[in-house]
């Protein structure tokens, strides 16, 4: 049922060994003296999924930690991973922060390992294979630089082996030239037939092109303005997507919201591109559970020592109970937090918020957690389109259609046009759905970046989130150049050259 996980089992050993020499941005691993035939590519393949298990591990901190969707748990600790959230909840963030450098090196390692496969295609003689490789290592390259372009802005393009001294002497590269890059990897991924919409169940969890177009759809929205050729080019893209997916028209035709996120419904027809993990002490587990969990909570909730990270804000919360009407809640509120837990103990009930979209109640050893992280699904392809109808056409039938597949299924009122009469009104109801339907999914930064809109929605939320009226200093509101996260100190070590962002 995982046969990518234990492909993933077997290729760690030797894979990881190796890449443990990885440095930013370079590295001196001679693979060509062990990579001579198509099943040592697909190891390299399958090191680079393994991969993105470190770089998931601090993105919920760089991306959801500072928008209005979490925030800091406590003031007044002195801890060291206190202080780390603090900076990036507030705005505050230095160059030497360990997390936004621990990003950054294990996105580039995983950069490294797509470029080390599209270095070996040579030895694949089977040209569908061929073309698989070259897809999934091209897709997962995309990929990693769209973050890494959207949270630092001009990043180094790396694309073949560099030697130490080269690397020195290297400089960012234009935000354009980096968009580049990505939109010429999925392009040739879409334009070639380079992977296929469906793969066999032996191979779930692999990158697909249902997955490189719903991909290239996003890097059209965010980079290009409403109109634009390739922002138009979007629509296109997201309704084959949806077209792929089901082609669905209601919210019957989705999967109901708390089994997208089940670890006993994994890879579901919702989910497109997921962060595949496996639990039982196989150093594949997810540690989100952990991360996540409440505090103190004497196994009642999750068991261990979970850290109560990435805590869900009043303002969240405000807006699940907003949708509720009479005795009718919006059922994702119950999926993605909760207000307490009772404790098997006393009996007694615990007012104690902490964040559930990704606990797992029945993990046996600590970040150790079955569930996948989502990365592209359906719900979000479909407000995508949405969002795109309206902005190109206004507010339609279609548009609606798409609208209101997300809240049936949330079990929350439907729009009619008549309650959205305008293109900003229904402008405006998509980004509320986005918000509570893709919340701490890491998605809500990257949106707030797309929309222009980060520093107005997060200064609002500063100055009404009543946790801050509490401190005993002031949380000044952030300015535009803080939407980007400093070029990590360790970075400016090795090449004192290197421009750092404005502001740090």
């Amino acid at each position: 049922m995982k046969r990518l996980h234990y492909m993933l089992v077997l290729a760690t050993a030797s894979l990881l060994a190796a890449c443990n020499m990885d440095q930013y941005p370079y590295s001196e691993i001679a693979s060509d003296q062990y990579v001579t035939d198509a099943a040592a590519v697909n190891n390299l393949v399958v090191g680079a999924y393994s991969g993105l298990h470190a770089v998931l591990y601090n993105e919920w901190a760089l991306t959801e930690l500072r928008t209005d969707n979490a925030r800091m748990r406590v003031t007044g600790s002195t801890s060291q991973d206190s202080k780390l959230i603090e900076q990036l909840d507030q705005g505050t963030i230095e160059t030497s922060h360990q997390w936004v450098g621990d990003y950054w090196d294990d996105t580039y390692a995983v950069i490294y390992r797509a470029n080390d496969v599209l270095a070996n295609l040579g030895v694949v003689d089977d040209p569908t294979l061929r073309a698989q490789y070259q897809g999934e290592a091209q897709f997962l390259r995309a990929m990693l630089y769209f973050n890494l372009v959207r949270l630092y802005g001009p990043v180094f393009v790396v694309t073949q082996k560099v030697g130490a001294d080269e690397a020195r002497r290297l400089q960012r590269s234009p935000v354009e030239d980096v968009y580049a890059l990505i939109e010429g990897d999925l392009n040739s991924i879409v334009e070639n037939g380079l992977l296929p919409d469906k793969l066999p169940d032996s191979q779930t969890g692999r990158a697909t092109m249902v997955a490189a177009k719903a991909l290239l759809a996003k890097v059209y929205m965010t980079r290009y303005a409403v109109g634009e050729e390739k922002y138009m080019l979007a629509k296109g893209l997201l309704k084959e997507v949806l077209a792929a997916v089901g082609d669905p028209q209601t919210g019957a035709d989705l999967v109901p919201y708390g089994k997208i996120f089940a670890r006993d419904n994994e890879m579901n027809k919702e989910i497109i591109f997921a962060v595949r993990y496996l639990s039982g002490n196989v150093g594949l587990g997810s540690p989100f559970t952990t991360l996540f969990g409440p505090m103190n909570n004497g196994n009642s909730v999750v068991m261990g020592s979970p850290k109560h990270y990435n805590f869900p804000s009043d303002n969240i919360l405000a807006a699940y109970n907003a949708n509720a009407e009479g005795d009718k809640a919006d059922l994702r509120k119950a999926v993605v937090l909760s207000e307490g837990y009772t404790n098997i103990t006393t009996g007694l009930w615990k007012d104690e918020r902490y964040m559930t979209k990704f606990l797992d109640p029945d993990m046996a050893s600590e970040y150790d957690a079955e569930n996948d992280w989502p990365v592209l699904r359906v719900g979000d392809i479909a407000l995508l389109y949405a969002e795109i109808i309206n902005e190109t056409e206004g507010a339609t039938d279609e548009a609606l259609k798409y609208l209101n597949m997300v809240r049936s299924r949330a079990g929350i009122r439907e729009y009619t046009l008549a309650d959205l009469t305008s293109r900003y009104q229904f402008r405006m109801a998509v980004r509320d759905e986005r918000r509570v339907e893709l919340s701490f999914e890491n998605q809500r930064w990257f949106d707030l970046l797309r929309w222009g809109a980060a520093v107005s929605v997060v200064n609002d939320y500063l100055a009404s989130e009543s946790f801050y009226s509490g401190y005993n200093y002031t949380v000044n509101p952030i300015a535009e150049w803080q939407t980007l996260l400093p070029i990590p100190i360790s970075v400016i070590n090795i090449n004192p050259d290197v421009a750092q962002n404005v502001g740090y």
